[in-house]
């Protein structure tokens, strides 16, 4: 996405927070899961719902025809014939990108194996920026936890090293590092969240991907959260394990939650782009 689109599509994601339309009236989305998802499914569901439209939602592909053998593009150009765009989330990597080659009708990517998750980068994005004076250059960032199979942190690190004077510490066991070859310029590793947490504006906090072959821990104390300055923010792109401690929630550091609120309104927003 240009940059230019992004806080465009911001900007109108704030005005959606109490302004709903029929823009999306006889529009028809599907939501094309081959893995679970409650967050990226139920936000694209309600934002399609909130603007007039319908959802054929396949949540679950052991009660569809890929059970039998079917190929995702003939899934993808089956359910191409009956909407009017498709969310797509698949284990394996570069299997958007082979769906959209066949698909008559729009794909967004709700996250493609290890690859990236990029409709997550614009409300983890407009998290920080809405949280930050809106600005998301300048800032320390630490992220935290399975920095090897998450594909959220991949997205995000790839969009806030675009911007000038943006520091990134990486916080995990080795065998879960972020990939070496995707690093950034400005970048610290460590495995101990001690050397970097007090000089932290942004952590965000992933949790440990079992479903990829993960078997570590990484859990962070209230008084370790605690030695966060005051003015940062603690993001999460959830399900949360135990990562960050639920007496933390009440925290105004705790943005986890209203991510996932920021999430539909720019979901909104790119819905109807795409399908309008």
């Amino acid at each position: 996405m240009k940059e230019s689109y992004i806080f465009d599509l911001w900007s109108k994601a704030i005005d959606q927070k109490s302004n709903y339309s029929n823009a999306l009236k006889n529009k028809i989305l599907t939501n094309l899961f081959y893995e679970p998802s409650t967050r990226t499914s139920s936000s694209f569901y309600s934002a399609m719902v909130r603007q007039g439209g319908s959802v054929i939602p396949i949540n679950n592909v052991k009660f569809s025809s890929a059970i039998k053998g079917e190929s995702l593009e003939d899934t993808v150009m089956t359910m191409a014939t009956m909407s009017d765009c498709i969310v797509l989330r698949h284990p394996l990597t570069g299997s958007v990108a082979k769906a959209a080659n066949v698909s008559q009708v729009p794909i967004i990517n709700a996250g493609d194996g290890e690859g990236e998750h990029p409709t997550q980068t614009l409300l983890d994005g407009f998290t920080i920026f809405y949280n930050n004076n809106e600005k998301i250059d300048n800032l320390r960032i630490t992220m935290i936890g399975d920095l090897k199979n998450g594909r959220t942190v991949k997205s995000l690190v790839k969009f806030l090293s675009r911007y000038s004077g943006n520091h990134f510490n990486f916080v995990s066991p080795k065998e879960l590092s972020f990939p070496k070859e995707s690093l950034p310029k400005n970048s610290f590793e460590t495995t101990k969240i001690d050397e970097v947490i007090n000089e932290t504006d942004v952590l965000y906090v992933t949790r440990v991907q079992t479903e990829r072959g993960s078997d570590h821990q990484y859990s962070l104390s209230l008084e370790k959260l605690n030695l966060l300055p005051k003015k940062s923010i603690v993001m999460h792109p959830l399900p949360r394990v135990s990562e960050i401690p639920r007496e933390f929630d009440s925290d105004p550091r705790a943005k986890y939650f209203d991510q996932m609120r920021y999430g539909l309104w720019c979901r909104m927003v790119l819905l109807k782009d795409i399908i309008v």
